[in-house]
């Protein structure tokens, strides 16, 4: 499989599990349908921490050969952390808030860098 679409599929999956973090810390909120009183949905985030630290893995590999940016990198490990450290601490409706704000940011920045590799992809495809 060529490394742009192994870059793309992370991407991908980056932005499923970023989603899937926003799930979690909406479940929280008594307005959403699948709120869950006690909060045991944080317990999702013991799940999608890990996978988020081993896509920053791999990503740091292909940054290694140029394929992705820093930023792009650092995007899982900086959502996994923060995650992480809102799940640990004793939780409220800000530290709430404060997650979904660096979640949604965080999967818009991982969408843009998504569609930036496709793109880049499709105008190779054109020039061959």
């Amino acid at each position: 499989m060529e490394k742009n679409k192994k870059v793309i599929i992370l991407n991908s999956l980056l932005v499923g599990t970023i989603i899937l973090n926003l799930f979690i810390f909406t479940s929280r909120m008594r307005f959403f349908p699948w709120f869950i009183e006690d909060a045991w949905g944080y317990l999702g985030v013991l799940l999608t921490a890990p996978i988020l630290i081993g896509i920053y893995f791999i990503l740091r590999h292909f940054h290694k050969q140029q394929l992705v940016t820093n930023t792009n990198k650092v995007i899982p490990l900086f959502v996994a952390v923060t995650s992480l450290i809102i799940v640990f601490m004793n939780t409220n409706d800000f530290l709430n808030i404060v997650a979904i704000v660096i979640n949604v940011a965080m999967v818009f920045l991982a969408a843009i860098f998504l569609y930036n590799q496709k793109e880049v992809k499709n105008n190779n495809e054109l020039q061959n």
